[in-house]
């Protein structure tokens, strides 16, 4: 059997909000947009008939799809509280790695973004199999929908010797 990773799907609130986000703030490319709409709309989720707007985002026009936002109308739909403060068991976060860690700082930051933790820098290091030794720089924002985004930037060590 053989899985792979196709996307993380968001059910948003507002889709507008959660593309000014996603495309305008961090960067990324809407590759396709769709609207199912009636009962097939709803089957999939277990929900009555319904509107579904979908966008999907990559970070480059033939790059593969990073995010699915769903915004899903003409039915109630439950809104998750998720803790604002610090995560807890069972949310989940979006990992994005970038080369322009200031650069999405500074949008973010003109944006009005929130964040959990603001930039913040750490060594890693011992090499390993997934992930490289160097200084991690980290911050992790909330998107429109509180979901917690976490981007990292990894700088590798100088190597010995190197001017």
């Amino acid at each position: 059997m053989h899985l792979q990773f196709e996307r993380f799907t968001i059910f948003c609130r507002d889709l507008q909000a959660s593309l000014a986000f996603y495309r305008d703030v961090l960067g990324l490319i809407v590759v396709e947009e769709k609207l199912l709409e009636g009962a097939a709309a709803g089957a999939l989720l277990q929900l009555p008939p319904c509107r579904m707007q979908i966008a999907l985002l990559a970070a480059a026009v033939d790059a593969p799809v990073i995010v699915g936002l769903f915004q899903i109308s003409d039915t109630p739909m439950a809104t998750l509280q998720p803790p604002l403060v610090q995560p807890a068991c069972s949310q989940t976060a979006l990992v994005l790695s970038t080369s322009n860690f200031d650069g999405l700082h500074n949008a973010l930051s003109a944006a009005g973004s929130r964040f959990l933790t603001p930039p913040v820098r750490y060594p890693k290091r011992q090499a390993s199999e997934r992930s490289p030794a160097g200084v991690y720089r980290e911050m992790i924002v909330y998107d429109p929908d509180n979901i917690p985004v976490s981007i990292l930037q990894v700088e590798p060590f100088a190597e010995a010797g190197a001017n």
